[in-house]
């Protein structure tokens, strides 16, 4: 089979392929994005208008409109729940039970995760391996 390059050089026309941008939006098309913006998914509307999703992005952000909360808490929950390496609740309660009379290794073998995973997590949650005194504070006061 011969590539488009070289049918062009023997006069032949190749079929073209449609494109996917399409250019300037319809006022349908507008009223669909306004009227599905705040409940659906992007990629969705998307594939309803048969835009790419970039498009949609942008003309939502343009148009300055906003996802229903609702709407932001279900895709929140979806994608957490899709996460490899989420932590449980238990998983939470483990790390700061284990923290201070542990090492990052230790935890992580314990936990089924790397050290660095385990660091960052007890950051995020306010835990810290070693206090720091000032010097003119009281060696007994705590920050």
């Amino acid at each position: 089979m011969k590539d488009k390059k070289s049918s062009k050089l023997l006069g032949k026309k190749t079929p073209e392929r449609p494109r996917k941008f399409r250019g300037i939006w319809t006022d349908q098309e507008l009223d669909t994005l306004r009227k599905l913006y705040p409940s659906m998914t992007n990629a969705d509307i998307a594939k309803k208008l048969g835009r790419p999703k970039a498009s949609v992005d942008k003309k939502g952000f343009d148009n300055g409109l906003k996802k229903d909360p609702d709407h932001r808490r279900k895709v929140a929950i979806s994608n957490n729940k899709k996460r490899r390496n989420s932590w449980t609740k238990e998983e939470e309660a483990t790390l700061k039970k284990m923290y201070q009379k542990h090492t990052y290794r230790e935890m992580a073998d314990i936990l089924k995760r790397n050290p660095q995973s385990i660091q960052s997590k007890a950051t995020k949650l306010g835990l810290w391996k070693y206090q720091t005194v000032r010097m003119n504070e009281p060696a007994g006061k705590k920050r």
